[in-house]
């Protein structure tokens, strides 16, 4: 009996979990630097034991990554993304249908974390730059091009997810009464913060085809770099740095020796954090045997982080240039939370809907009060949000292209330097920065070929 009722206290510890001690827990061994060896083996122990791989991973990797341990990084990269296949793509209907069952009655931090397509983007994104660094050009090819499939699959999705939610919604008996009437409420709060984002209107992620066409510059195939910059020239052609890297392409593309003509250098300035997730509450009324009863709803919300420099200087030996903040990964965040938001918030509604005929029923048929209060304790324990997120994406990208002289010195906006070198002049150079905060410093990674 005992063991019964410990399993029960457990289980609704774990259930209550926002998971927002793990957002800080990861953010803690990223920024400390310390490249801890053994808080990698306790995360690798995790995840070989398939104990939530994707989330776990995702911060992970990144984590490695910034210790520019690549091996490593890439091989927890490579179980996420087994994870996503098996444990997400492939997931049979049976099993899908308990996910939604348990996260609707109960909440989605039952169930593992299954990432947001723009993550899934990224891993190959970050695996293929990895790649570069171990100067494996045959397999970040492989992987970018992945990235860019991920991509055209991601569009798929979103166009039906949506009308697929709705439909197993509607299959609940009070969902007229209940769900539709609610929703508007929930929308109009939503309303501030899609303003404060300026949510793109379509999912795309234009910085993955950038980075993508750098990739194919600098591995000599101008003519696939071309095309793929050409689709962001599409969306960005008011603007002076895409249009002159987009015409050295072109340029690049139709020369008949493009190896004879001069070298560049790319800097690609990853900036800040992008958004993290908080949770707000909404108490709301529900109608059960023509009666009102309020219940209170859970529901994610998005939260601006800072940004780190507002722009780089960057010195060539000869002029000085800034870098130009082309992408704005907070919208593509808050793009696709917009997308899903609907499914979300109906998936909430349904959970505080069943949550509440529970309670009415146990209160009708229990005259000690002990279940009464057991519900209570359960419902208001389990109505939380999940907000697991991969916390280490930047909050904006800023590009440069220069041509290379052999020299190179990077500085922030208050001149405070970050980086400066000689360069091989016969090879294309890849600079990209990271950097989180001012406080901490930044991470550089210099790519040649």
């Amino acid at each position: 009996m005992y063991r019964i009722i410990l399993f029960f206290i457990i289980f609704i510890l774990s259930a209550c979990s926002t998971y927002q001690d793990q957002n800080l827990f990861y953010q803690k061994e990223l920024f400390s630097k310390k490249c801890d060896q053994d808080f990698f083996k306790k995360q690798l122990q995790a995840i070989n034991q398939d104990d939530d791989t994707i989330f776990k991973g995702l911060n992970t990797a990144y984590i490695a990554r910034d210790c520019k341990d690549f091996n490593l990084s890439n091989a927890i990269f490579d179980q996420v993304e087994n994870s996503y296949k098996y444990d997400v793509d492939l997931q049979n209907i049976a099993h899908k249908s308990v996910n939604f069952i348990s996260s609707t009655l109960i909440n989605d931090g039952v169930n593992d974390y299954q990432g947001a397509w723009y993550e899934r983007t990224m891993v190959n994104v970050y695996k293929g730059l990895n790649f570069m660094s171990l100067k494996d050009f045959s397999n970040a090819r492989v992987e970018f091009n992945r990235a860019l499939a991920r991509q055209d699959i991601a569009k798929e999705y979103f166009a039906t997810q949506i009308q697929q939610m709705r439909k197993k919604a509607e299959k609940e008996e009070n969902f007229k009464q209940n769900i539709d009437q609610n929703l508007k409420i929930i929308a109009n709060q939503y309303n501030n913060l899609f303003k404060e984002f300026h949510a793109q209107k379509n999912y795309t992620n234009a910085y993955v085809t950038y980075i993508s066409s750098v990739f194919f510059f600098m591995d000599h195939d101008y003519q696939k770099a071309s095309d793929l910059l050409k689709e962001v020239y599409a969306a960005y052609n008011n603007d002076k740095e895409i249009q002159k890297e987009f015409e050295l392409f072109d340029q690049y593309s139709k020369a008949l020796n493009p190896q004879k003509l001069k070298k560049h250098i790319f800097i690609i300035y990853e900036n800040g954090l992008s958004p993290a997730l908080d949770e707000f509450s909404l108490t709301l009324p529900f109608i059960f045997d023509q009666h009102i009863v309020t219940a209170s709803v859970a529901l994610p919300t998005l939260k601006k982080r800072k940004e780190s420099f507002a722009y780089l200087n960057v010195f060539d030996g000869k002029n000085l240039n800034q870098t130009a903040r082309i992408f704005d990964f907070d919208e593509v965040v808050a793009s696709e939370f917009k997308e899903e938001l609907n499914a979300k918030i109906m998936k909430s509604l349904m959970s505080s809907l069943f949550k509440t005929g529970l309670n009415m029923a146990v209160a009708k048929n229990d005259q000690s009060g002990i279940l009464t209060f057991a519900t209570d304790i359960f419902t208001a324990a389990t109505t939380r949000s999940d907000l697991r997120i991969w916390n280490f994406l930047p909050k904006n990208i800023q590009i440069l292209m220069i041509v290379n002289d052999g020299f190179i010195k990077i500085q922030d906006e208050n001149n405070n330097a970050i980086y400066s070198n000689s360069l091989d002049q016969n090879k294309d150079i890849l600079i990209l920065i990271r950097s989180f905060n001012p406080i901490i410093p930044s991470e550089i990674y210099k790519i040649e070929n």
